[in-house]
């Protein structure tokens, strides 16, 4: 028993030198308001979850290689706080979950990550369920009774996160470049069912300049057709353009982006812009204003949806912030988007599905603590 416990005793101390070289961190984001809506014939009250930011805890973790290479992971899950349920029952985590190595080169990682258009945000209220270019793209960001894919990919919802990716992210001065290949989920071809292993493969690409007041950026996503039904459906393109400009007395913030074949769609395409600014009030406050018009194209029919938003955020620490912000929505005929869903976010430009063509409006009062 004794030379068990001196080996046990040896074998620590030889080890502990490896474990000094790594380091977990555990981290996260909880965000809850008290938010009123409606969409239509439908309303909503209640708590809501990840107004700001979206709910989550995560683990992120390096080891030094020496010769400046470090092994890096990220597993990071999101959450509902109004519940205490995960936002995905069938992904431990939903979020991201990736291991890579990191050096002067950059960083690269393999797993389920952010596509270029998840990082590449130009926007007032980024990353919130009111946020004018989330909703325009029908990205579902965990708000109220969220369902289905959204149209476009570029946007910082869950259509961002690819799995089975290998994933590369550099930064060389001003200049920040992101690259992404899916293999999606069928990694296997099958010669007598006719499945192709690169059926719904996708790939991604951003590059960014920031220096000093000047942020502009660009992001380009294509998505193999997965169905490949004739005159039905095709490829996916998507590209986005923005920028941002602090000015000091305020910080200007735009984009403009395209999807060809949205949703796999033939022949449905996208028009996407937005514009807003956010203007400090005192040493810890900031009023955003922000607005957008997406068209949706259907050979030659279209629809149009315009969104409106006003938010105020006050810090009240470092890693704690009080908000309160509302977000309307107006649709035309064959177009249900909007910050509480009705059931449909788009079918086409067809009047078949009920629903659309009505407003949806929300009032969110809420604080995001990040630790």
């Amino acid at each position: 028993m004794q030379k068990k416990l001196i080996a046990l005793a040896v074998a620590g101390l030889v080890s502990a030198p490896a474990f000094a070289q790594s380091n977990v961190t555990i981290y996260g984001v909880a965000d809850a308001a008290m938010a009123w809506g409606e969409h239509g014939d439908q309303d909503f009250s209640g708590v809501l979850s990840g107004v700001l930011s979206g709910s989550r805890i995560g683990f992120r973790g390096t080891e030094d290689l020496g010769n400046g290479l470090k092994a890096v992971f990220t597993l990071e899950q999101g959450f509902s706080i109004d519940t205490g349920n995960e936002n995905n029952a069938s992904k431990a985590f939903q979020r991201q979950a990736f291991v890579g190595l990191s050096g002067g080169f950059g960083t690269v990682s393999l797993g389920r990550q952010y596509a270029p258009g998840y990082d590449f945000q130009y926007d007032a209220v980024v990353s919130s369920i009111i946020s004018p270019q989330a909703i325009l793209s029908g990205a579902p960001l965990g708000g109220v009774a969220a369902i289905g894919d959204a149209a476009l990919t570029i946007n910082p919802g869950t259509p961002a996160r690819w799995d089975n990716s290998i994933a590369y992210n550099g930064t060389f001065g001003a200049i920040r470049a992101r690259a992404i290949y899916s293999f999606g989920g069928n990694e296997t071809g099958n010669d007598v069912t006719g499945v192709d292993a690169d059926s719904d493969d996708m790939m991604g690409f951003g590059l960014e300049y920031a220096n000093g007041p000047v942020k502009v950026g660009g992001v380009y996503h294509f998505l193999k057709d997965p169905f490949e039904v004739a005159g039905a459906s095709d490829d996916q393109q998507e590209w986005l353009l923005g920028g941002s400009y602090n000015f000091g007395v305020l910080t200007l913030a735009g984009s403009y982006q395209q999807a060809k074949n949205a949703s796999y769609m033939d022949g449905l395409d996208v028009d996407l812009w937005q514009v807003g600014v956010i203007v400090p009030v005192g040493a810890a406050g900031n009023v955003h204003l922000a607005y957008g018009e997406a068209k949706y194209d259907a050979e030659g029919e279209d629809a149009k949806s315009k969104s409106y938003t006003l938010a105020y955020t006050h810090a009240l620490s470092k890693r704690t912030t009080a908000y309160v912000g509302y977000n309307r929505t107006d649709n035309d005929e064959g177009l249900a988007l909007g910050p509480v869903s009705s059931g449909v976010r788009y079918n086409a430009l067809t009047d078949v599905i009920t629903g659309t063509g009505e407003e949806s409006d929300l009032v969110a009062v809420g604080i995001r603590h990040t630790f």
